[in-house]
């Protein structure tokens, strides 16, 4: 006869992400991979704060062109400050693969792409460009880097705190542990491989903000199986 305490460990267990049977013991672990920010792609982009008046009778070419070589004059401004200020700035424009076959398609727009290690050390440009007529500026990607092992050494902790617990609860329960069955992600899991390299390497848009993308991207959880007997 199995000891009255099983069914009382179930209800709880359950609700805590356990399950308990005559024959094996479930749980799922949750942990986190020790990720940290390898570096942050910042743009900066400058439009003419002033509106232009309509004139039917005006070269509008011409009048483009002009509004070209001024936002080009005030990004080589830009570009000069922020490199004095030992950050990497590439000078790129808005047109991506440039194969648009819109028929009101604008030409690309000139930018600058600054790349930083962190926030902290974008602040001082920000905090020196912010304000300025005309220029506007985002994060634009964000990588993460991944320290040597990380994922074993977070694996092989959620294996030993799921056995640590399998272990009380069988004790408990009047049982013995018995041999590991199975270890899997959960089913419904919040994000998997390709979402998790999405996220490493900036391209997860879901999180615009890089500090809820980092957190997204450490959230590890893991299904562990062992034996019961008696």
């Amino acid at each position: 006869m199995r000891p009255t305490l099983l069914p009382l460990l179930l209800a709880p267990a359950i609700a805590c992400g356990q399950a308990i049977t005559d024959q094996y013991i479930e749980l799922t672990v949750h942990d986190t991979v020790p990720l940290k920010m390898g570096a942050l792609v910042y743009e900066l982009r400058w439009s003419d704060p002033y509106d232009q008046l309509y004139d039917e009778n005006a070269d509008w070419a011409k009048v483009q062109r002009a509004m070209a070589e001024r936002a080009d004059r005030e990004l080589t401004r830009v570009e000069k400050e922020v490199r004095a200020m030992g950050l990497t700035v590439e000078r790129t424009t808005d047109g991506g693969d440039d194969l648009s076959l819109a028929l009101y398609a604008e030409p690309p727009q000139p930018l600058l792409r600054v790349t930083a290690r962190d926030r902290a050390a974008l602040r001082p440009m920000v905090e020196a460009l912010r304000g300025r007529p005309g220029l506007d500026g985002r994060v634009a990607d964000w990588h993460f880097d991944e320290p040597e092992g990380a994922q074993t050494a977070v694996l092989q902790a959620m294996y030993s705190t799921a056995e640590q617990r399998a272990r009380a609860i069988a004790t408990l329960a009047g049982r013995k542990l018995g041999k590991l069955l199975a270890a899997h992600e959960p089913a419904a899991k919040e994000a998997g491989l390709v979402e998790l390299i999405q996220m490493l390497e900036g391209r997860d848009r879901a999180y615009d903000d890089p500090v809820q993308a980092t957190l997204a991207a450490r959230r590890r959880s893991m299904v562990f199986r062992f034996a019961l007997t008696d």
